[in-house]
């Protein structure tokens, strides 16, 4: 899977927006850079630099409507030259650093939006009173192995050998998102981490019959992982409990996207919308809407304020 998807995003085909296989809350409106750009400006008051760093940035987009509203001292972490170009070709009028590993010492803000998803992921399924994990062959073929380390140290904290699964169930694994909120922390002097993504907590992901790996191509859900491949995205949801578990974080705040949006001003910029009332205004209004409506974006997505040494 760590290839494929180093393969996908590497491509040179525009994978994100109406051209690409799915959309990001920055392809919607710029209103989601805005408001971030206003969290941020709130936190960064008591100090004297705040520093933003965001890990996967995608094309850009939200990186540019954050930073035509407050210019942060403002690094990118990206991994795929396809997308960094990309970025950097959009953001050439803003000071913006690209960064490989992630610094020590930040003040400010490490935030990802549907960074944590795209990462690799074991697939385990429950095989009577043991877990197996599933493997794939060079011809793409699914074989189930007992599980190696370090995966099942994963369930020590749930007092027993196999976590609450039951006969058949398959569940997703993420051990990257692990190290990446290890890697987070270390890297955070002082100040916040924000994962903007979909998953749940713990019990609710435990509670998938088949797990939550889907792909993309086109707009279009795909169950199937072994067609289209390295041309197909796939993702997996995201395990916020796994998240809330480093030590040296302290949870602020756990909420679906819509009432994180709310409360940093989204309604009072759509009834402007909605009063002017004009075609552009009113296409604006309904993108909006996307990003906080139940059956759309608005719980589907989730976030995580966490903070450090405040």
């Amino acid at each position: 899977m760590e290839e494929v998807l180093r393969f996908y995003y590497s491509s040179a085909r525009n994978r994100i927006g109406a051209a690409g296989d799915f959309y990001t809350a920055a392809d919607l409106d710029p209103i989601f850079g805005q408001l971030l750009a206003k969290q941020f400006e709130q936190w960064a008051a008591p100090f004297g630099r705040f520093t933003i760093v965001e890990l996967g940035a995608g094309k850009g987009l939200l990186a540019h409507d954050i930073l035509r509203h407050r210019h942060f001292p403002y690094m990118i972490l990206e991994r795929s030259p396809a997308m960094r170009r990309r970025q950097q070709e959009l953001l050439k009028d803003h000071d913006v650093t690209w960064i490989d590993e992630l610094p020590r010492g930040i003040t400010g803000c490490i935030f990802s939006n549907e960074f944590f998803d795209a990462l690799p992921v074991h697939r385990l399924v429950r095989r009577g009173d043991v877990l197996k994990e599933i493997y794939v062959t060079e011809d793409f073929h699914e074989i189930e192995r007992d599980l190696q380390p370090p995966v099942p140290a994963l369930y020590d904290r749930l007092g027993g050998d196999t976590p609450p699964l039951h006969e058949g169930q398959t569940v997703e694994v993420n051990l990257e998102a692990r190290h990446w909120i290890r890697r987070i922390a270390e890297s955070l002097h002082r100040g916040y981490h924000v994962a903007i993504d979909y998953g749940y907590l713990r019990d609710e992901f435990y509670a998938q019959p088949h797990g939550s790996l889907m792909c993309y191509w086109r707009h279009q859900a795909v169950e199937n992982p072994y067609i289209r491949i390295g041309e197909q995205d796939i993702t997996a949801h995201v395990n916020f409990s796994d998240l809330m578990e480093e030590p040296s974080l302290q949870t602020m705040l756990f909420t679906t996207q819509k009432d994180y949006l709310i409360q940093l001003g989204i309604l009072d910029e759509m009834e402007k919308l909605a009063t002017a009332g004009d075609s552009v205004s009113m296409q604006r209004l309904l993108r909006m809407k996307n990003l906080i409506l139940p059956g759309s974006m608005g719980e589907r997505f989730k976030v995580l304020v966490q903070s450090k040494q405040l």
